[in-house]
Parts: structure tokens; C-alpha cells; sequence
């Protein structure tokens, strides 16, 4: 009678690996093993690409090299921004920035906070903007139904215009992301023929910016659920917001590249550009990157490691020009 052979297959094995590893990719993707990480403060994984070398240990070297050196240009001077455009000399028409605009850090300051930064894999799974961050609250410094967009409008701009709920209808921002004086007027909205229509303003030419964007602070520290309570007054705090020309808000966008060289393609991240964006306005440049490592700081959020890079490099360069 022969003999029944035992032991383990080669399907076997392969089919108790394949096994293991789609628990491994689920409790890592679903987010189960971050919540315990976080608690035991193990590395905190949320995507199982992150078991493997990916975006932030493949990212090129150097990357500080493709920012521009930081430059004071001279009053009236329009200069070459690098990408075939013209880029402004950061001089307003009253050549002054709005109050939002400063850094409550110095450059050297900035430097110094952006060397101890810490440095993660952002967590770039998407998030619901209205859920967890809400919509502008209701401003403490303001009367009726003035809201914070209402409160960080009077702040930056000049000649300022409000109705008796404290809304702002009109203004002058000196832009400090072109250098450009942009004028703001309401939304009015009547209804015609039935039907509810603008019949004036231009609400979009002047938007409130989140210097370090939500999508950023999300992907670098608040889509942790200890972070959950900050969400709100963060989004709402007057020195993360910034009033700007509407174009440069939305070319700026989230801001930074949370990819590394794996950027998805519609995000214009290109390896031959920097990973950190910079405003047009020249002389505004250091100030920026200072208030964007302020902020950071001040949520104790975190940078990858290119972001840092460039962040480390570009600020050294402001501090010795």
C-alpha cells in the first residue's frame, strides 16, 4: 500500500501568502491598523504602498536647485518668471502688503523651525471638505452675519464697504501674491423673470486663501481622528487665511506636491518643478515661506521630506540675501 505523501504544497504556500496579504492590504488600507498605530505611537501607515520604497525615498535629490533664488527686484520691474511669463516685482499700487500677509515668524526664525520639522508620508486619502472642515463660521469680531471670509476681507483690504449684518460688499486688496490691486464687489443677486440671477459684482476676483491649504494640513497631521476637534478652527483661524486674487488662488491650489514623482498628472507636478508653489510676487517669496513653516509649527504638523528640502534650502537662501 503506498505511502500518502504530507506536508505543504507550492499552491499551498502560495495561496496562504496571497491570503495574508490581503488581510495585511485591508487593515492597512481601511485605516484599522493607523488608529492602533497611533495609539501604541508605532509608524503610522495608511497606505500598504508605504511598506515599500515609494514617493518620498524615490523623490530626486537637490530638489531646493529648482526654486528660484530668492530676488528684491526693483520698484516698476517686471521679470521673467522662470516658465516662459512674466512675473510681477511684488510693488502694489500703495506698495503695501495687507495686514494677513506677515509672518508672525522671522526668516531666520522659519529656518530654524523648518530644520527641527518633522517628516512623514503625507496621507493624501481624500476627505470630505464640507464634513470635517465646515464652511466659514460666524465671526466673534464682527456684528449680524458677518462671517470669517467677512472678517479676513476687512482685514486685507482698503476702503472698505459693509452692510448692517457686517458683510463686506466692496474693497481694495493690494494682491500679495501678484503684487497687483484688485478690486472687490459683491455678488448681487436679484430675481428676473422668476428666476434668482447676478445682475452684479464679481465675489471671485478676491478669495480667501489657506496659506498652508487644507488638503495639505489634512495629508500632513489633521486627518488623524485625535486631530478631529481642530479641523474647524483651523480652517476659520485668521493667521492660516490670507485674501488674494482669485486666479493665483486657484493656481496655487493645494499648494505643495504630496506626491513626490508619483504625481497624478492633472496636478502639473513635473519633475523638473519645485514641489513647494511660489507666488509671482517676488519680494513676497521669503515672507510666504516663512508664514507656510509658521503654520506648520503652530499645528504641530508635519512636511515630507522633499517638502522640507526645498522648504530648508529656499528659506537659507532668504536669510543670507
Amino acid at each position: 500500500m503506498a505511502r500518502r505523501k504530507t506536508g505543504m504544497t507550492v499552491a499551498g504556500v502560495l495561496s496562504g501568502t496571497a491570503m495574508i496579504v490581503a488581510v495585511v492590504v485591508g487593515v492597512v488600507n481601511s485605516g484599522v491598523y493607523a488608529t492602533f498605530a497611533e495609539g501604541m505611537h508605532l509608524p503610522v501607515i495608511t497606505n500598504v504602498s508605504q511598506l515599500f520604497p515609494g514617493a518620498d525615498s524615490q523623490h530626486k535629490n537637490g530638489l531646493g536647485l529648482n526654486l528660484p533664488k530668492p530676488t528684491a527686484p526693483d520698484k516698476g520691474s517686471s521679470q521673467s518668471d522662470g516658465n516662459g511669463g512674466s512675473a510681477s516685482d511684488g510693488v502694489s499700487a500703495e506698495g503695501k502688503l495687507p495686514a494677513g500677509a506677515s509672518s508672525p515668524m522671522s526668516v531666520g526664525e522659519a529656518l530654524s523651525a523648518a530644520k527641527a520639522m518633522p517628516t512623514d508620508t503625507p496621507h493624501v486619502k481624500g476627505y470630505d471638505r464640507a464634513g470635517e472642515f465646515g464652511g466659514w463660521a460666524n465671526s466673534d469680531r464682527l456684528c449680524g452675519s458677518g462671517s470669517t471670509r467677512d472678517m479676513i476681507l476687512k482685514r486685507d483690504m482698503t476702503g472698505v464697504d459693509m452692510d448692517s449684518q457686517c458683510r463686506v460688499l466692496s474693497g481694495t486688496l493690494n494682491d500679495p501674491y501678484t503684487g497687483k490691486s484688485i478690486e472687490f464687489r459683491r455678488d448681487v443677486y436679484q430675481k428676473v423673470s422668476g428666476k434668482t440671477r447676478k445682475v452684479s459684482g464679481d465675489s471671485t476676483a478676491v478669495q480667501i486663501d489657506h496659506v498652508v491649504a487644507l488638503n495639505d494640513a489634512w495629508a500632513s497631521g489633521l486627518w488623524k481622528e485625535s486631530r478631529k476637534a481642530d479641523r474647524v478652527t483651523y480652517a476659520n483661524d485668521p493667521e492660516v487665511l490670507l485674501a488674494s486674487q482669485g486666479a493665483a488662488n486657484n493656481t496655487k491650489s493645494m499648494g505643495v506636491n504630496l506626491y513626490g514623482k508619483g504625481a497624478p498628472k492633472q496636478l502639473h507636478w513635473s519633475a523638473g518643478t519645485p514641489s513647494v508653489w511660489l507666488p509671482d510676487n517676488r519680494s513676497y517669496r521669503c515672507e510666504y515661506m516663512a508664514k507656510r513653516v509658521y503654520i506648520k509649527h503652530k499645528y504641530g504638523l508635519s512636511m515630507s521630506s522633499w517638502e522640507k528640502s526645498e522648504t530648508v534650502s529656499y528659506l537659507s537662501q532668504c536669510a543670507t540675501s
